[in-house]
């Protein structure tokens, strides 16, 4: 399996050269490639990169804008991501949904979907994505994740959201800001969103 990071800002100005670009990863694994994430400066640019396919963690625009013109491929999420009002007017022709702790096989690599906490108003999920013999955790953003030791079960890398050391970043209720809320994704009332395009 060979991972490249194409990028790793959240929603924050960025801070140099290196970190310009929103999160997104590159998972290739015998000539097949999948793109988890796609946020808001890769805005026409996924057919560069050419991915088999790309997998959301959740619908906030640091990971997912970059589809705000479609996509060059299948795209996945969870049923919250593809409820939310933005994503819903996205014009991606193929969308496909994976379930939490289903494992599907997405372009020779297999992709479980986690649970996590993460925002008060963005339902989330951690990928445990193996190919061959390696199993790693993506969780990009997330305050915890829950059913921890079944996440990390076999894992021989996690990759995890590194916006603060020094400072808490979860968020107070009224903030203005929408990630890192303490509690967890299932949102009251999500199940019941319908996407209108």
């Amino acid at each position: 399996m060979k991972l490249t990071f194409l990028g790793t800002r959240g929603n924050i100005e960025a801070s140099s050269s290196r970190h310009g670009m929103h999160s997104s990863l590159l998972v290739e694994y015998l000539g097949r490639s999948v793109m988890p994430d796609c946020g808001e400066t890769w805005l026409g640019k996924p057919g560069n990169i050419s991915p088999g396919a790309v997998v959301l963690v959740h619908g906030h625009s640091d990971h997912a804008f970059g589809l705000k013109e479609g996509a060059p491929c299948p795209v996945y999420a969870t049923g919250y991501t593809w409820a939310e009002r933005e994503i819903c007017s996205f014009p991606i022709r193929d969308r496909r949904t994976i379930g939490h702790r289903s494992t599907r096989d997405i372009e020779g690599t297999l992709l479980e979907a986690f649970p996590v906490a993460h925002s008060t108003r963005a339902s989330a999920v951690g990928y445990r994505i193996s190919a061959g013999r390696v199993t790693m955790l993506y969780v990009p953003d997330v305050v915890f994740i829950e059913d921890l030791n079944s996440a990390l079960s076999g894992v021989r890398l996690y990759i995890g959201d590194g916006a603060s050391i020094s400072r808490s970043m979860v968020r107070k209720p009224g903030d203005s800001l929408v990630g890192h809320a303490r509690s967890g994704p299932s949102l009251p009332g999500a199940a019941g969103k319908v996407c209108r395009r």
